[in-house]
């Protein structure tokens, strides 16, 4: 009988913690399915524009800015926060543009990186899209020099 008390807390206590790592390992694995269903990379409040250009050869171009970048003129000296953007800025900025193109439905076909700018100052990507303008793409666009960027989701 002395036996069944003191093996029944050791039983407990190895069967608790035999759970345990596969109770994290779930928790674990669930964290990171939602972190992965998070579709589209936001900027939240910072101002962001797209502006667009067709050309005569019906290639489409465009540049999209985010943050002071799409608050002030080009050539502008803005004192800047601390901050030095890395990879993972450059990730999320090529993630947005590619949402922003689409959702526009400026770019359907997905676009080319033609050149960027990631520092403290400004972010911003220049690209051209996949696709040639057809008529319906030129009478939407020719006319406009940005594209509104309000309604899109964050």
């Amino acid at each position: 009988m002395r036996n069944k008390i003191i093996s029944y807390p050791l039983l407990r206590r190895a069967t608790r913690l035999r759970c345990a790592p596969a109770a994290w390992l779930l928790v674990g694995l669930s964290v990171v399915g939602l972190l992965g269903c998070s579709s589209v990379p936001s900027y939240g409040n910072v101002p962001q524009i797209l502006s667009i250009q067709v050309l005569p050869n019906q290639s489409k171009q465009f540049m999209y800015r985010v943050g002071q970048a799409a608050q002030i003129a080009p050539g502008t000296l803005v004192r800047a926060p601390r901050y030095v953007p890395d990879r993972r800025d450059y990730e999320k900025l090529q993630r947005r543009t590619a949402y922003v193109v689409a959702a526009t439905g400026y770019c359907r076909e997905g676009y080319m990186e033609l050149d960027f700018r990631l520092n403290m100052q400004q972010q911003w990507l220049r690209g051209e899209c996949k696709e040639s303008a057809t008529e319906s793409d030129i009478a939407a666009f020719a006319e406009r020099a940005t594209l509104p960027l309000d309604n899109l989701e964050e």
